[in-house]
């Protein structure tokens, strides 16, 4: 022969069945890893990058197999190894028992490469979570929320590991001192995006103040240890960036939230804002909802629950200027009447009705003062529409007064009403906040 001609693949093997495993879905993956012997680590590695028990059964399983219980030969896989391949651990039982593991329960749940932890527990103890918390050094996103019996020694970790934390999330998590709450969010300032806390103090949202990143900020239930002063200085602090970022606000039940930072706010978050949850903040006033809608419009999700300045003229601004807006609830104000939805009631030439993205509408303790012939015409022209919440039943009486509204709106029960448990916690929704 003149020459030789070598043939190179390529893709090696491995290659090949990484991206063979990665169209797989993740339902199937167990399937897969028992069709051949060249599927199956690469397919166990995939099922175990994120670690979500349901159950305490689960769980329990999810442990003897980290202390190597169910490993029959350990040549193949060595029980170490799972440990090393969990980059989210998600606890989120959904039997909602409380019950109490031994002390020593999750210390098998070292995953050094974790970057994601979701831990929410209410019987969730300090040496748990702070122990997952301490075997990883490349954690980015800490969800604890509803971890209530938490204290601080639970975060103590977060001032250790490297500065790049991206999202802390505590709802619920009242005992842990401010002090040291602080200290975590100013240490991790510079790469954290997403903040969501409960009854905050003055120090807390002057940390938060130096995260030029934030895009989405929650904060709940908080009390006069936030004053008006601190919150205004923080709402001229975002209206002076000079890159805008934040695209979600949650201030619910904020104690001293007045008129004065809304419109900072308001301008702030002009082109960037798409969820906005003002409930229960009852110390702000109509002129400042209008800046709101007229400022904000790119809003897809509106929370104004239990508002006392939520009129029917603030209801059509924000329907006639956000013309993305997907989610709304007015439940509980009760200034509101057949008016406020005029906007997708008209069937003239704009008639917002047939382009409105509408999806959800909550209208909870409404009933006396929104007549059936609007919820009907909502539920017939509202092209997207899916959902209108009339109340919520928290037992058989409820359901059954729940089903009785139904019908004084003149609805037929048997089609357009369905009365189901929810549970808000494992919701599959792009809404963070639910």
């Amino acid at each position: 022969m003149a020459g030789h001609v070598s043939m190179t693949s390529p893709l090696d093997m491995v290659e090949l069945v990484k991206m063979i495993i990665d169209l797989v879905d993740p339902d199937d993956l167990l399937n897969v890893a028992f069709t051949c012997r060249l599927f199956f680590s690469t397919a166990c590695a995939r099922m175990w990058t994120m670690l979500n028990p349901q159950t305490h059964v689960t769980l329990r399983r999810v442990r003897q197999t980290l202390e190597g219980r169910h490993s029959v030969n350990k040549q193949r896989m060595p029980f170490g190894d799972y440990r090393t391949l969990v980059n989210h651990f998600r606890w989120y039982p959904h039997d909602k028992g409380t019950m109490h593991f031994e002390r020593q329960f999750f210390d098998v749940f070292e995953f050094p490469n974790l970057v994601r932890l979701e831990f929410s527990y209410a019987a969730a103890q300090d040496h748990a979570v702070q122990h997952i918390m301490q075997s990883s050094q490349r954690l980015r996103h800490v969800n604890l929320s509803h971890c209530y019996c938490l204290s601080t020694e639970a975060i103590r970790p977060l001032l250790d590991i490297p500065p790049s934390l991206k999202t802390l999330i505590l709802y619920g998590c009242g005992k842990i001192d401010a002090y040291a709450l602080a200290a975590v969010i100013r240490r991790h300032c510079q790469s954290l995006e997403c903040i969501r806390l409960t009854d905050i103090n003055n120090d807390i949202l002057t940390a938060i103040q130096q995260c030029d990143k934030l895009q989405d900020l929650g904060l709940e239930h908080c009390s006069e240890a936030l004053d008006s002063t601190c919150i205004n200085q923080f709402a001229v602090h975002l209206m002076r960036q000079k890159i805008p970022r934040l695209t979600r606000i949650r201030m619910r039940d904020i104690a001293n939230l007045n008129t004065e930072p809304m419109y900072y706010l308001a301008r702030a978050t002009t082109d960037t804002l798409v969820h906005l949850d003002m409930s229960e903040c009852n110390l702000i006033n109509q002129e400042e909802f209008t800046h709101l809608a007229t400022l904000c419009q790119s809003l897809e999700t509106l929370l104004l629950a239990h508002q006392f300045s939520v009129t029917d003229e603030v209801v059509q601004l924000f329907a006639q200027h956000c013309r993305k807006l997907k989610h709304l609830d007015v439940s509980g104000c009760r200034l509101l009447t057949d008016n406020a939805f005029n906007v997708w009631l008209d069937q003239g030439e704009n008639n917002f009705s047939s382009m409105s993205p509408l999806e959800t509408l909550n209208i909870s303790g409404l009933e006396p003062d929104i007549s059936p012939r609007v919820v009907l015409h909502l539920l017939q022209h509202l092209p997207h529409i899916n959902e209108i919440c009339l109340g919520v039943a928290y037992d058989y009486a409820d359901a059954t007064q729940l089903v009785k509204t139904a019908s004084d709106f003149s609805l037929d029960t048997g089609r357009c009403v369905t009365i189901c448990r929810t549970n808000w916690s494992t919701r599959s929704t792009s809404n963070p906040f639910t």
